[in-house]
């Protein structure tokens, strides 16, 4: 559900849609959503099954999306309130705080709190 997800990233993380389109010919739906600054764009998109243009299946890869956070709890206490789902508590790596959680269509997402940035 591309609206769904669309609006997810828009209420939970604060993203706006930067573009919707529909590919024509196809019943595949595409929207790019971007963070308020600019710098990060995430492309959602839904096509049927048996779509010519249907690409592989990136759920079978290991990957995640990975968002940099100032305060972690502060980031927590603003998901949970959203009813986003955790995968677990906040976790310490390093010097670094990581917490994971889903997205609405399942794609795994991370917050990072670091000790230095990159």
């Amino acid at each position: 559900d591309t609206d769904a997800a669309a609006k997810w990233y828009c209420d939970v993380l604060g993203f706006e849609i930067a573009l919707k389109f529909n590919n024509p010919g196809s019943d595949a739906n595409f929207y790019f959503v971007r963070d308020p600054a600019g710098t990060c764009f995430i492309e959602i998109i839904s096509m049927p099954e048996g779509d010519d243009t249907q690409l592989a299946d990136i759920r079978t890869a290991h990957v995640h999306i990975a968002f940099n956070v100032d305060d972690m709890d502060e980031a927590v206490a603003v998901l949970e309130s959203k009813g986003v789902k955790l995968e677990g508590p906040p976790v310490r790596a390093g010097q670094n705080i990581l917490l994971f959680f889903r997205d609405p269509e399942g794609a795994p997402l991370q917050l990072v709190q670091r000790a230095k940035p990159l």
